[in-house]
């Protein structure tokens, strides 16, 4: 009985291990982000990824959609959106339209990933790629909001899943919310939802 009990303690023990290992792994890269204070926003725009409108659209000459792969592309549809940046050849900015301009500017790259320079050129916009964590924990998401700056963030579905991106839209009493292209609701999400954990900013402008 006594041995017994000893082999289930130890199962627990590199159970509890192995989880600790696998969530170091999952969050290596990444930097925990809280805001300082409130800012004020416009009303949001909201986005999904999955509207029927847009859904099916391939990125560029890939074979990824916008259901399974155009988190980016919504995210950037709304932040040109709020921050008012036209942009000539698109007449209503939305992830379908913006879709269809990038693949017909060569945004994409084979695999329907976006390449920055090309995105800079096209939409004529200065265009800030932040990586690492250093560089991460020295920009302060909060500054930008009140600039009516919003960046758009790559994290983790629920803190450990895969990567994707969702678009800071205000910070309330130290918290950030943002648009979730994934979620079905026009509502704004805590970034909470993600683990407050962030592994790349990306923000464009126009001078």
């Amino acid at each position: 009985m006594k041995k017994k009990r000893t082999i289930i303690f130890l199962c627990i023990i590199l159970l509890l291990a192995a989880a600790f290992c696998l969530t170091a792994f999952r969050v290596r890269g990444s930097v925990s982000v809280k805001g300082e204070g409130s800012t004020q926003s416009p009303d949001p725009v909201f986005f999904s990824q999955k509207d029927p409108l847009w859904a099916g659209d391939l990125l560029g000459d890939s074979s990824f959609t916008m259901e399974t792969s155009g988190c980016l592309t919504a995210c950037l549809a709304a932040e040109l959106h709020m921050q008012d940046i036209s942009v000539p050849e698109i007449n209503a900015m939305d992830p379908g339209t913006l879709n269809s301009f990038f693949s017909g500017k060569q945004v994409y790259d084979r695999d329907g990933n976006i390449q920055w320079d090309p995105l800079s050129s096209a939409l004529n916009v200065s265009l800030e790629r932040i990586n690492g964590i250093s560089a991460m924990r020295k920009t302060d998401l909060t500054a930008l909001l009140s600039e009516g700056i919003y960046p758009i963030v790559r994290v983790r579905v629920k803190g450990l899943g895969n990567f994707h991106y969702v678009l800071l839209v205000k910070c309330q009493d130290g918290q950030f919310w943002c648009m979730d292209p994934l979620h079905a609701e026009e509502e704004l999400v805590p970034l909470s939802a993600f683990g407050n954990r962030i592994y790349a900013i990306r923000y464009l402008y126009r001078p």
